[in-house]
């Protein structure tokens, strides 16, 4: 077996960080391997991202197994140090090369944003020519390589895949579950619960995708491990969830299926509606430099900056420490020399803020990627105070504030603005944000990350559920006033929060189950690029197969 270690000490780990090179652990790819090869009429097998061979490693020797890696210096180390050598290996951009079919194919695609792939516009045109589906700028590199692989298997083939799980809880990964399901042969999603275990150096949850399209399938599986001991009986013990393949709704949140039995909260629907029809959650001011614009009282009197060129910011989540953030709170960090003021001149900039402008440039802050697209580059993005702030990341579970200062915020928090509404409205959101019921329902629709870490991007919270204004209305005045002033004072009504809150979770006994939505396979939408990739991939054209340059067998 090849030592990652030696490979790191001769590359550097920026090498690998760039390329986004994390190696598949011994025990999943052998995994995944035999997986393939148990079920599959052939013994071939493909591998669109070789890397260090791990998955080369895991098969018998009489695999017919081929390959495809981008990066050259991976590819040289690989050959000088393996015994081993794959029937083919090419060197190439798998994304970019097309007109290929695979009998079998296994892959650890790279983690990394499209945002930070170099070849993403002509990625993006190839897939919109070869596939016929235009991908969104928020998918990751490992998705792009899962839709393709699916496109390329050959009938009576299996694929396995590990990969972020993001796609199962994002808003792209609407196509990539509609690709997986669509022709019924998604087997199984496994949950690699255990991804410190896996993948030590990286912040992401992950899972296992299996495909066989060998085979109809009608229920897909959701299984999980905790550790990889226990990746060998996966398959032998029953799925946390099978869900029929007629139930699976790729417009939702596909991570809610690995939750336990004893763990699932079922809404009651007729008290909710998503939280769009009170307002919308925006991400908070982008700054590209947060080292220049972000100013303590005495940064700004050290560059003579004036009250004018400089406006209350929320700068870091730790600033919020209690429910509730007023203005005697801010002046209290500002008086205490925090950085909560953020730089913001203006169309024309007094002679104080040009000059510190200019040191700006000096040190390159204009040069960053948010502030060379922006101008003039140190003019920040308008933005409203927000009267509810919810933080994006979390490990222990989300923090809502209850903003009643004239400060704004960072990206650190996400920002509700409300839409015509009376305060009483707003109070009670935040309350129900704020409280169990509120954060069993919103689990709904987080997406989980490595080490036990939770996000919510914007549109994830704007679709979550809330109670509706005529539920809010039936509790009355009386009690949304008692539970905000328990909150300004200091105290914490979480335990009657719930009792408020409790008609929000269904009783099944009661009948306010909500029947999973049925749209596969029966009145299946086909957008016209879905139409479009059902095309392309009826057939392929060998004479525009991708060129690369070969490693054969003993070479």
């Amino acid at each position: 077996m090849i030592s990652l270690a030696e490979y790191t000490a001769e590359v550097g780990y920026g090498h690998r960080k760039r390329l986004a090179q994390f190696f598949t652990p011994p025990a999943i790819a052998r995994f995944m391997v035999g997986w393939v090869l148990g079920g599959a009429r052939s013994d071939r097998i493909h591998d669109p991202a070789f890397g260090l061979g791990a998955f080369l490693d895991c098969a018998p020797a009489d695999c017919a197994f081929t390959g495809m890696e981008i990066d050259d210096r991976v590819v040289d180390f690989f050959i000088r140090h393996s015994r081993r050598r794959p029937e083919s290996l090419a060197c190439g951009d798998y994304l970019l090369d097309f007109g290929r079919r695979h009998a079998n194919i296994v892959c650890n695609p790279p983690y990394l944003r499209f945002q930070k792939f170099l070849n993403r516009d002509a990625v993006f045109a190839a897939f919109c020519e070869r596939l016929g589906i235009r991908l969104s700028g928020y998918t990751n590199i490992a998705s792009a390589f899962l839709v393709k692989s699916v496109s390329e298997l050959e009938n009576g083939g299996r694929l396995a895949y590990i990969l972020p799980s993001e796609f199962l809880n994002s808003g792209y990964g609407e196509l990539v579950k509609d690709w997986l399901s669509k022709d019924g042969h998604l087997d199984s999603i496994i949950e690699v619960e255990c991804e410190n275990e896996a993948f030590g150096e990286v912040t992401t949850s992950v899972c296992i995708v299996l495909y066989d399209s060998a085979r109809r399938i009608d229920e897909v599986a959701f299984r999980k491990i905790s550790s990889l001991a226990e990746i060998d009986g996966v398959m032998d013990i029953p799925p946390l969830r099978s869900v029929p393949l007629s139930c699976l709704d790729v417009s939702g949140k596909w991570g809610v299926y690995f939750v336990a039995a004893g763990d699932r909260v079922q809404p009651a629907m007729r008290h909710l509606c998503p939280l769009s029809e009170y307002g919308r959650f925006s991400r908070g001011i982008a700054t590209g430099a947060n080292g220049f614009f972000v100013l303590s009282r005495s940064g700004m009197r050290r560059n003579g900056l004036s009250a004018q060129s400089c406006v209350p910011c929320i700068t870091r989540s730790q600033q919020l420490a209690g429910l509730t953030f007023t203005d005697e709170d801010f002046a209290a960090l500002a008086e205490a020399d925090k950085g909560v003021f953020l730089f913001s001149p203006g169309e024309d900039p007094d002679e104080p803020s040009r000059r510190y402008i200019r040191q700006g440039e000096e040190k390159g802050y204009n040069k960053g990627f948010i502030t060379r697209h922006r101008s003039p580059w140190y003019k920040t993005e308008e933005r409203a105070v927000a009267p509810i702030l919810l933080n994006v990341f979390s490990r222990s579970g989300y923090k809502v504030v209850r903003n009643y200062s004239s400060a704004l915020s960072l990206t650190n928090f996400h920002c509700f603005y409300p839409h015509r509404l009376r305060d009483a409205y707003v109070d009670w959101l935040f309350l129900y944000l704020h409280s169990g019921v509120g954060r069993k329902l919103l689990s709904l629709s987080k997406r989980r990350y490595g080490n036990a870490l939770d996000k919510f991007e914007p549109n994830d919270l704007n679709d979550a559920l809330v109670p509706t204004r005529a539920f809010f209305d039936s509790l009355g005045q009386d009690v949304l006033t008692e539970l905000m002033d328990a909150v300004i004072s200091g105290k914490d009504p979480s335990l009657r929060l719930d009792e408020a809150f409790a008609p929000l979770v269904a009783d099944a006994e009661a009948g306010d189950v909500v029947p999973a939505p049925v749209k596969y396979p029966f009145r299946r939408r086909e957008p016209e690029q879905m139409r479009l990739a059902i095309e392309k991939r009826k057939g392929y054209d060998s004479r525009k197969a991708g060129t690369a340059k070969k490693v054969r067998r003993g070479e």
